[in-house]
């Protein structure tokens, strides 16, 4: 948490923040996500990361990622399911 929060203030408006981690523990990511949503919301606005995908032509993008309100808040990778270490990641763009 504290190495995001120091890395948010390094973005100048319009700059895109990052938060990526090889677990698959909610306490390492998506309460940290969501810690860092609500502390922050008056500078930043998070990003739905299956959208991002999509517009990047990543295939079956909106099967890579689940949570928030839309399903597709963060990119959400499970060994089982995916053929690969598990992953996480949240993004954020400065207002």
């Amino acid at each position: 948490a504290a190495i995001l929060q120091s890395a948010a203030r390094l973005l100048k408006p319009g700059g895109r923040l990052v938060y990526a981690t090889c677990s698959v523990l909610p306490q390492e990511n998506e309460m940290i996500a969501q810690v860092f949503s609500e502390a922050n919301a008056d500078t930043f606005a998070a990003l739905d990361v299956g959208q991002v995908l999509t517009d990047l032509k990543v295939e079956q993008a909106a099967t890579l990622c689940s949570g928030g309100d839309s399903g597709q808040r963060y990119l959400r990778l499970w060994p089982h399911r995916h053929q690969t270490d598990g992953f996480f990641a949240a993004a954020w763009v400065r207002k």
